[in-house]
């Protein structure tokens, strides 16, 4: 299984995916179908050559997140605590998607860039064009995990399991989630929660 590697200090956790995976996991399609995403997303060449093959899943406040050779990849203002507490919350509790790959500081192609920045790309209906920076040309996180499907809209259900994940993340790690409806998601038939951003770090703000 994944190694998540944090310090319980905020705004810092840090994070170091690790490509190991248990028979289990690989038999429940856990594990990626390639071991070098990580190697990838920090080749700005080879991660040019995937994402030509890109297909929009969602956006939302921060950024975009696409399919690329059979994995979901999130690319915009992602903090370093995000992907860890995904991780943690993925080996804990099965409800969130494991870490694959991520990386900060991502050179990008020119096309993705601009796709993700918030005032000349997917534009978020929480923003106006005029209350966001353009962060075009700009190197970004990239965060890569399975793809997984929407969730259907079971709101007792969804609140009991959000419920629980939200009081032990604010436990573990003093960050309160955002568990409104679109981040739910559903794989391999079991209900997950996909947004772990923390809206109070300093990268939000630069956002």
């Amino acid at each position: 299984m994944a190694t998540t590697i944090y310090i319980p200090i905020k705004p810092e956790i840090h994070f170091v995916p690790e490509y190991s995976f248990t028979a289990e996991e690989i038999r429940l399609g856990y594990a990626p179908n390639r071991n070098d995403w990580q190697t990838v997303i920090s080749d700005p060449k080879a991660l040019a050559k995937l994402l030509r093959k890109r297909q929009l899943i969602a956006f939302g406040a921060y950024g975009a997140v696409y399919d690329v050779d059979d994995a979901a990849v999130k690319i915009g203002c992602i903090g370093e605590s995000e992907p860890a507490i995904q991780q943690w919350v993925y080996e804990r509790y099965q409800r969130a998607l494991p870490v694959w790959a991520f990386g900060q500081g991502i050179t990008l192609p020119k096309a993705v860039a601009h796709e993700v920045c918030p005032r000349h790309g997917y534009l978020s209906e929480l923003w106006a064009s005029s209350s966001v920076v353009c962060h075009c040309g700009e190197p970004m996180s990239v965060l890569v995990m399975p793809v997984a499907d929407r969730a259907d809209q079971s709101a007792d259900r969804d609140e009991r399991i959000g419920d629980q994940i939200y009081e032990a993340v604010f436990k573990e790690f003093d960050i309160c989630l955002d568990l409104h409806k679109n981040n739910y998601v559903k794989f391999k038939g079991r209900l997950m929660l996909c947004d772990f951003g923390d809206p109070n770090d300093r990268v939000a703000d630069y956002w």
